[in-house]
């Protein structure tokens, strides 16, 4: 982990992407309530979430880490707009809903968009939302077509998801913050 004799509290800046519908809204209101909502509304250019987290590296005093959630609306009309919100971010996830595949059509320009607009090796996982919502039938099919998404796309980590049931929220974010702050401390010793 990060060693070092400055300040153990850090302030990062997490990217919500995908399309609208997929759970992204759902997702970021798990992680702030510890609760689940289906009776979310789209989110219209962005919303905003502040995530407080302290994570133990067993070596030092924990750390403690403020994410800024940015919910990026989904639908194509805001788009345009996301170079502006996706600058400066440390990290991102991208969703597809499990239970609606064609989620999966757009995640190529949502890769795109982000690399466009980020540092080279920013972090990006891929999340495979509404877990719950999976037909048992389909999970072996689901593991093979994850690895193959995740070569297309260039994203090595993924997480399949229920902001329902609360399954894996809670280690992706952890999982996220870490290697965010080590993005960001590789950035901060090197010329990237």
């Amino acid at each position: 982990m990060i060693k070092s004799p400055k300040s153990r509290k850090y302030i990062l800046k997490l990217c919500m992407l995908g399309d609208g519908g997929v759970g992204k809204s759902t997702f970021v209101e798990r992680l702030a309530t510890g609760r689940f909502n289906n009776a979310t509304k789209m989110t219209i250019g962005i919303d905003f979430q502040l995530i407080h987290l302290v994570l133990d590296d067993d070596k030092e005093e924990p750390i403690k880490v403020d994410v800024a959630v940015w919910d990026l609306g989904g639908e194509s009309q805001f788009r345009f707009i996301l170079p502006h919100y996706i600058t400066g971010a440390d990290g991102a996830l991208l969703l597809f809903d499990l239970s609606r595949i064609r989620t999966i059509d757009n995640l190529s320009e949502w890769v795109s968009i982000w690399k466009q607009n980020t540092h080279k090796n920013t972090p990006l996982y891929l999340i495979g939302a509404k877990h719950d919502t999976l037909n048992e039938h389909f999970k072996p099919i689901l593991d093979s077509n994850i690895q193959d998404l995740k070569t297309k796309l260039e994203i090595s980590k993924h997480y399949l998801t229920s902001s329902k049931t609360g399954t894996m929220v809670n280690e992706v974010i952890t999982s996220m913050a870490k290697d965010m702050l080590e993005f960001k401390s590789k950035i901060a010793n090197s010329s990237i």
